[in-house]
């Protein structure tokens, strides 16, 4: 197992680095199963800082910024930044925008390995039942294989030679305040499913940021340090389990519409926590943060609440009608 710094070691092909295409090549010639690993299938797109591995994140929800045109974007509050012209941290100007998605590294390598049979495994494959058997067909064929983490549970291949992790720092750089875990999960599951089938199978975890705790935590296999960690970090910006945590969260086909509604229950609910707050008589606030940033999904706008609370179940008493009365509005337990 090794960790390649991707902004030393380079190739022909992006995002791919020379040690991954040695290896990649070689077990080709062994006539041995490759499997490259992305998290998502669609593109994922973050900002880091080559000098540093600064990682831009949230100030307000410690999880990672997502590049908007010229802006940084948080899912979950919807704070906006400008794109800086030097690193916050060391104050160098290598920063280093990230754009990759599965099909641009299909068609990077299918145009270096003209003869080899590559696979794109993802929800574009086996969109829905009946492709499944056609996708296990290929899976078996294939001599390359592109897949996001469905690949992860329910398969086992044999012959694999190696597992080549494209862009470790993906897994843990989704807008949710518990994705560094849902890595760690993801990424553990990856490796040890063909662990266990006691086969000799390298893996090459790709980075532009080796030095992150993060990554260094989950391939030096120290879970109690990346468990200390983790909570610390829940503690500091009041997550689970240190709080309850609730998306509200509404849809409708106009945008406009979908914003107005939650601004309103926004206002509602800072109103009702003052009354609620009094007659507790309790010292810690209740944090309502409104995003306004809509994300669009079938055709309907989704606007978002998300609230912070140690017995936030008591709180949305008073707007229980509301909830069971609008069909559009949701309720998530985070």
């Amino acid at each position: 197992m090794q960790i390649v710094n991707l902004n030393l070691n380079k190739s022909k092909i992006s995002y791919i680095s020379a040690s991954l295409l040695e290896s990649i090549e070689n077990n080709l010639k062994q006539n041995k199963k490759i499997i490259l690993y992305l998290n998502k299938r669609g593109e994922y797109s973050s900002l880091i800082c080559e000098d540093c591995n600064y990682f831009y994140k949230c100030p307000n929800c410690d999880v990672s910024l997502t590049v908007h045109s010229n802006k940084l974007l948080c899912h979950i509050c919807g704070n906006t930044q400008n794109i800086d012209l030097a690193c916050k941290k060391c104050h160098w100007t290598h920063l280093k925008k990230i754009w990759i998605w599965t099909k641009q590294i299909e068609n990077s390598l299918k145009k270096y390995f003209e003869k080899v049979n590559i696979f794109r495994f993802d929800l574009d494959s086996v969109k829905k039942k009946s492709d499944k058997k056609i996708a296990l067909e290929n899976l078996e064929k294939a001599d390359i294989i592109i897949a996001t983490k469905m690949i992860t549970t329910g398969f086992d291949f044999k012959n694999i030679g190696l597992i080549g992790i494209i862009l470790a720092e993906q897994d843990f750089s989704f807008p949710k305040y518990n994705s560094e875990e849902k890595a760690y999960i993801n990424l553990k599951q990856l490796i040890g499913r063909w662990n266990r089938l006691w086969e000799k199978t390298e893996i090459i975890a790709q980075t532009f940021i080796p030095e992150n705790e993060i990554i260094k935590t989950i391939f030096e296999k120290n879970y109690k340090q990346f468990f200390i960690a983790t909570l610390e970090e829940r503690k500091l910006f009041n997550y689970p389990p240190f709080s309850e945590m609730i998306t509200l969260e509404y849809r409708h086909k106009n945008q406009q519409k979908s914003i107005d509604f939650m601004l309103n229950l926004k206002n509602k609910l800072d109103i009702l926590k003052k009354s609620f707050m009094q007659e507790k008589n309790e010292e810690n606030d209740i944090e309502i943060v409104l995003n306004k940033e809509t994300f669009k999904k079938y055709n309907q706008y989704y606007t978002k609440v998300i609230l912070k609370w140690n017995n936030l179940r008591k709180f949305l008493e008073n707007i229980k009608q509301e909830i069971f009365r609008n069909s559009n509005l949701s309720v998530i337990f985070e």
